[in-house]
């Protein structure tokens, strides 16, 4: 897993105003330091996919925050995205929850599309990565559909507390 930065001042505010205060103008530097952490992963190859949003939370933010900055992502170093993931039932808003509580929340959450002809391996892209659990429920996920998890890039993160 890498990030763009830690999920701290004004980095923190500028997730913060474009999840929550629908600043949609933020999606495309947020969209590029995304980029910046995917190309931290190196190799090529590979399609990026956004960790899935409740249907929500997505009509709340005024679509799906995640894909907005994937596609700018995906633009800034030639690749392809694809969204891969979704929800196969409602879960909790992960605010507030503790490690242990965010995984429970979480498992066996998400379903994956199985890849195309040709395709070799997957990046799990997401705003913010607190305790790991959305990425690795999407990486159970993905791997369980067929996929090669190349790994997951964070425009930022938060140290486990």
């Amino acid at each position: 897993m890498t990030a763009a930065g830690e999920y701290r001042d004004g980095l923190r505010a500028g997730l913060l105003a474009y999840k929550e205060r629908n600043r949609r103008d933020l999606a495309e530097p947020l969209g590029e330091l995304l980029a910046r952490a995917v190309d931290g992963l190196g190799g090529e190859g590979y399609v990026l996919t956004p960790v899935p949003s409740a249907r929500r939370s997505a009509r709340g933010r005024g679509g799906d925050h995640m894909f907005r900055l994937g596609r700018v992502a995906a633009r800034c170093g030639a690749r392809q995205l694809r969204p891969l993931l979704t929800l196969t039932r409602s879960v909790q808003d992960s605010a507030g929850l503790d490690v242990v509580e965010r995984r429970r929340n979480l498992a066996l959450a998400i379903r994956a599309r199985s890849p195309r002809a040709g395709e070799r391996g997957v990046v799990i892209v997401d705003d913010i990565v607190t305790s790991g659990a959305t990425v690795a429920e999407a990486a159970r996920a993905l791997t369980a559909a067929g996929w090669h998890v190349r790994g997951a890039a964070a425009v930022a993160s938060t140290p486990l507390q």
